[in-house]
């Protein structure tokens, strides 16, 4: 009879704090900036989305995807403007402040470029990203992101040796945690 009750205590003890803690994150966005080597602007459209464990005190870690078509608009006019693909994945940290905010910085480890011109130019790199979140909406995150990329392979890394890109990015997003 005792063994039955320090279970059943043990079952309900832990019952309350069983959570998973993972936080699944889509967003959705705007991508603004300028490229060097050959200099020019970019912008575009951004979907993407987080997988992180959450720390039971503010902490997290994981994963962000992140899909964009826009277009490159070269400052030379001797250049054409291109439409382009690009992926990348980031190993994320972030830490969601007691009031309002969160912060975050990630490492895209794997940055592929696409140019849609022809024929077709590849590009792959890696870039990092520093971003800010305000959290006062229920559910929702609205988010500024700085991200910062060298393409260091492929086709345009051939043409343009020292192709870089800054850029921001305006995104909102669903933070749920489970």
């Amino acid at each position: 009879m005792n063994k039955l009750l320090i279970s059943l205590a043990l079952i309900l003890g832990f019952s309350g704090v069983a959570h998973a803690n993972i936080m699944i994150e889509p967003y959705l966005g705007y991508e603004t900036g300028k490229n060097t080597d050959p200099d020019g602007k970019t912008s575009g459209t951004v979907i993407g989305g987080r997988l992180a464990y959450k720390a039971p005190v503010m902490f997290w870690a994981g994963l962000d995807g992140a899909f964009e078509t826009g277009t490159n608009k070269p400052d030379s006019n001797a250049l054409t403007n291109s439409d382009f693909k690009r992926t990348t994945l980031y190993a994320v940290v972030g830490v969601d402040l007691p009031i309002l905010f969160r912060v975050w910085a990630g490492y895209g480890f794997s940055d592929e470029l696409k140019l849609e011109t022809t024929p077709s130019m590849k590009g792959t790199g890696t870039n990092y990203k520093f971003g800010l979140g305000f959290t006062a909406l229920p559910f929702v995150s609205l988010n500024a992101e700085y991200i910062k990329g060298k393409l260091t392979g492929g086709d345009i890394h051939d043409n343009f040796p020292d192709a870089q890109n800054e850029s921001v990015v305006l995104s909102v997003s669903l933070p749920l945690v489970f």
